[in-house]
């Protein structure tokens, strides 16, 4: 697993933790028998409103936070099998060279063993 993969796990936990904390402290109660205008029934509409809304757009930015990470371990994996890809290239050309290197040497110590080869002959004769 990635390095940007696992932080993601970890905060993507500690918002969850943040989360459950939240959801478990009590709210206040207004005290008192005055009657505000809007209602009581209003005020907890608004007020849950305000909640889910912003819940709702921490938990927007979290999954864009999320994508650019996973976005981002994506890039790196490319990059990763891209580097290796060019290792494997470099090596295979030194490989090459060092046999069309090998097959240098050869053919021109066949051409040697052949020069040497015809002036005896021509000695012979």
């Amino acid at each position: 697993m990635c390095e940007a993969a696992r932080h993601a796990d970890e905060l993507l936990a500690e918002v969850e933790a943040e989360k459950r904390a939240k959801g478990k402290k009590g709210k206040k109660k207004k005290k008192g028998g005055e009657a505000s205008a809007a209602g009581p029934s209003q005020e907890a509409e608004e007020g849950a409103e305000a909640p889910s809304e912003a819940a709702e757009a921490a938990k927007k930015a979290e999954e864009e936070r999320m994508i650019r990470l996973l976005e981002k371990c994506h890039e790196e994996r490319i990059r990763a099998a891209l580097e290796k890809a060019n290792a494997a290239l470099a090596d295979a050309t030194a490989a090459a060279e060092a046999s069309a290197a090998v097959a240098a040497a050869s053919k021109a110590k066949a051409t040697a063993a052949r020069m040497a080869a015809d002036a005896a002959e021509q000695q012979r004769s």
